[in-house]
C-alpha cells in the first residue's frame, strides 16, 4: 500500500529540507509551508513526520497546484462509519470540476485520517467550499459526528490550503 509522508514547518526550513531531498513537494501559506511526498515504505524521510496508508488515490501530486489538506482525528471506535464517509468523499471529488488529484488516507500509528486534494487554482477550492459535497463531507461539522466527547479533548479536525511557492507571497527578505 502506497504511503503519504508530510512534515510542517517554517517556509524557510522546509525550504532547506526541500533542497536535501529534490523529489518532495512543497506547499505554502504565509511563512507555513509543508513537504510531502509518497513511497511504497513506511519509513520516511522526515524525522518529524506524520504518515498515512493511502486508501484512496486520483491523479498525479503536483507541488505547483493549489493543495487543501483536511486533517480528521477520529476515536478507534468511530473509525467503521467514516470509512464509509470517505469512499463516499472519494466517488465526490473524482466528479469534482477542479480537483486535479487527491488522497484519502489513515494515519499510521494514530486515529487520524487526511484528505488531500490538489487543485486547478486557488478559486476552484473556495468555489468547492460553498458546496453542499463540502458542507456535509468535510465541513468541522459534518465530520464532527465522528467525535466522541473525549476525543474533543485531543487533536482538533482541520483544514489548511497550501500554495505552490511561485503563488505564496514572500517575505522581501526571503528573495535572493
Amino acid at each position: 500500500m502506497m504511503k503519504l509522508h508530510l512534515t510542517t514547518g517554517t517556509i524557510t526550513y522546509m525550504q532547506g529540507l526541500k533542497k536535501e531531498h529534490r523529489d518532495v513537494k512543497i506547499g505554502a501559506m504565509g511563512q507555513d509551508a509543508v513537504l510531502y511526498y509518497e513511497s511504497d515504505s513506511a519509513d520516511s524521510i522526515f524525522s518529524s513526520r506524520n504518515s498515512y496508508d493511502v486508501q484512496y488515490t486520483s491523479g498525479t501530486l503536483d507541488e505547483n497546484n493549489p493543495t487543501s489538506m483536511h486533517f480528521i482525528p477520529v476515536p478507534d471506535e468511530r473509525k467503521g462509519p467514516l470509512h464509509g464517509h470517505l469512499a463516499d468523499v472519494n466517488e465526490i471529488l473524482l466528479g469534482t470540476r477542479g480537483v486535479q488529484s487527491h488522497r484519502i488516507g489513515e494515519a499510521l500509528g494514530e486515529d487520524a485520517y487526511i484528505v488531500l486534494i490538489q487543485w486547478a487554482q486557488t478559486s476552484t477550492y473556495n468555489d468547492f467550499k460553498q458546496t453542499n459535497s463540502y458542507k456535509n463531507y468535510l465541513s468541522t461539522e459534518a465530520l464532527a459526528k465522528y467525535r466522541t466527547a473525549e476525543s474533543l479533548f485531543h487533536k482538533s479536525i482541520s483544514s489548511k490550503l497550501y500554495l505552490p511557492l511561485k503563488d505564496n507571497e514572500e517575505d522581501p527578505e526571503d528573495e535572493f
